[in-house]
């Protein structure tokens, strides 16, 4: 059930019970819109605040999975409130809004310090639920920044509480009230939940069940009222006496669970805990286990997505050059065309009409480069078609290697689709860290050992750092001319390799960022805090005849500003 204003009372006296007096410690965000705090009062406490769709308050002993980097909201929570002591836990009369009141002494350079108070308001309604933090009735931060028509909630602004509804306490309702909001032609259920403050759609349900009349009534007889306010008498008296929490079941699995028995769902299994939290951490522990898989599930599905398209593309690019390279025969026979027919030609032509030995009595017409010889002219052909030739070979390996890793993602994307539990999935996820698609959570890339240039894996693309000057030229002579280039401006060190696959525009300025912090970490930057690094793609950069090893000149650059100790080892 959602969780009504009662309930929420009988959560705030937990609260009170088990967290006033007590230290707070640690602040984590494992969800964009769950929170949970450490608190220390003789023993360790766990404070769980929910404002999503499964909005609560309570403690906890679920294991929460947090994100290996804090999000800017909890970051606030933790300047403002790590070290502080809670002082009251505080409830709107029985609506859905909590203050946690917390007192923390100020930092001074001499002195003692004071103590100022800032307030956690916790407010659970619905869609709107939301976590606000204030200091002197300011905003400092707010955990959903949804704007509202009705009141301001940006940072700055005068905290308001949400408008109160005008329902009557349960506690100190008179059968006279009772009997006048029951003349409504509404359902009964809803005319108790419209006009009884505290219960919410479960609640007011269980009331008409109590009494014997349909929860859809519109049309109440005088035994209807009457056995209606009788059944709301005793259920508030019995709430007033104390709270029996229950988890209810059906087939093994929580449907619901109450702050009091329920005679509406009486045909469940019935399970009873020593307090709402502890029922709460029941009912809602499959429920995390399945944010958890759905969180990880889309991770890995939006990673095969990306990755498949990139390796379609890449595999697009090749196709397009290998049909491209197809034309190298023809600059073979141009050259030997050339040179049969030697004595037909002289320096300084632009072009000829030649005898083609290829197709007795043809001839071909030859485009000549004017300030070469005849035998420089064909040579020049010949370079071309062996350059292709090479580059036929490497497109080749690149098309193999490619239609290898598109069928193993592939068959990734079947087995994501087939699995069912946490642990497969996780096998999945291992798999992908493994082959770098998926950053490691202490560590963004891979390191690959070998004598070569040291390889690194940031979101599927290979980074290649060189060790020496040699491995640095070695890396400019071989990468293709649409790889990504970078070396650190003014320093001496390594030349970095962004593989591209033909797809320089389809890198992400994270894997750009990264390669930049590599380069600067390989370099005399090393100890800087900043330093500018120099990229380009590689057809970009030159390397002049006789230029010692490592030396380049690069045209077409930009640059980037990184921390060389930001990056991991």
């Amino acid at each position: 059930m959602a969780l009504d204003g009662i309930t929420l009372h009988g959560l705030k006296r937990e609260l009170q019970e088990n967290l006033t007096g007590g230290w707070i410690r640690k602040i984590y965000q494992p969800r964009s819109e769950l929170v949970t705090i450490n608190v220390w009062n003789d023993e360790d406490y766990t404070l769980l605040i929910s404002c999503d769709t499964d909005f609560r308050i309570q403690l906890t002993n679920l294991n929460l999975e947090n994100p290996p980097k804090p999000p800017n909201f909890t970051m606030l929570l933790r300047k403002h409130l790590s070290g502080g002591k809670i002082a009251r836990i505080t409830q709107r009369e029985l609506d859905r809004v909590l203050k946690i009141s917390v007192d923390k002494k100020t930092e001074e350079e001499e002195g003692e310090g004071e103590i100022v108070r800032k307030e956690l308001y916790v407010e659970l309604m619905g869609r709107n639920s939301n976590l606000f933090l204030v200091q002197d009735e300011k905003i400092l931060g707010v955990l959903k920044k949804k704007e509202s028509e009705r009141r301001p909630i940006s940072k700055g602004s005068t905290y308001e509480l949400p408008p109160k509804q005008d329902k009557i306490d349960p506690f100190e309702l008179s059968e006279d009230q009772f009997r006048e909001f029951l003349e409504s032609d509404q359902p009964v259920w809803r005319n108790l939940l419209n006009n009884i403050e505290g219960i919410g759609p479960v609640l007011a349900k269980e009331i008409a069940t109590r009494a014997g009349v349909s929860e859809e009534e519109t049309e109440l007889s005088k035994s209807d009222r009457t056995s209606l306010w009788k059944a709301a008498e005793e259920f508030f008296a019995e709430l007033a006496s104390g709270l029996n929490p229950l988890v209810y079941q059906e087939a093994g699995k929580p449907v619901e669970f109450s702050p009091i028995e329920l005679e509406s769902y009486s045909d469940r299994e019935e399970i009873s805990y020593g307090s709402l939290s502890e029922a709460l951490d029941h009912y809602y522990k499959a429920r995390e286990a399945s944010y958890e898989t759905d969180d990880l599930r889309q991770e890995i599905a939006s990673t095969l997505e990306e990755e498949i398209g990139r390796v379609q593309g890449a595999l697009e690019n090749v196709k397009e050059q290998l049909q491209q390279s197809k034309n190298r025969d023809r600059l073979k026979e141009t050259g030997d065309i050339i040179l049969s027919n030697l004595g037909d030609l002289e320096k300084g032509m632009k072009n000829a009409e030649l005898n083609d030995p290829y197709r007795e009595g043809e001839t071909r017409e030859v485009t000549l480069d004017p300030s070469l010889t005849p035998e420089e002219n064909a040579q020049k052909y010949y370079e071309r078609y062996k350059k292709l030739k090479r580059g036929k070979e490497k497109l080749d390996r690149r098309q193999r290697s490619l239609k290898k890793e598109l069928e193993f993602l592939r068959e990734l994307s079947d087995n994501l689709d087939e699995a069912e539990s946490k642990e497969e999935l996780a096998r999945i996820e291992g798999t992908l860290k493994e082959k770098g698609y998926i950053e490691e959570d202490s560590d963004s890339t891979t390191e690959q050992g070998g004598g070569g240039p040291k390889e690194y894996w940031v979101k599927g693309h290979k980074i290649m750092v060189g060790r020496n000057a040699k491995q640095n030229d070695d890396l400019v002579r071989n990468s293709s001319r649409d790889d990504i280039w970078l070396h650190v401006r003014k320093y001496a060190g390594a030349h970095v390799v962004i593989v591209t696959d033909g797809r320089p525009d389809q890198v992400p300025e994270e894997v750009i960022v990264k390669a930049a912090q590599l380069a600067a970490l390989n370099s005399k930057a090393r100890g800087a805090d900043k330093a500018t690094v120099s990229y380009t793609q590689l057809k970009y950069v030159d390397k002049p005849k006789g230029a010692k090893p490592g030396l380049v000149q690069i045209t077409n650059e930009k640059t980037i500003t990184v921390s060389p100790k930001e990056v991991i080892n």
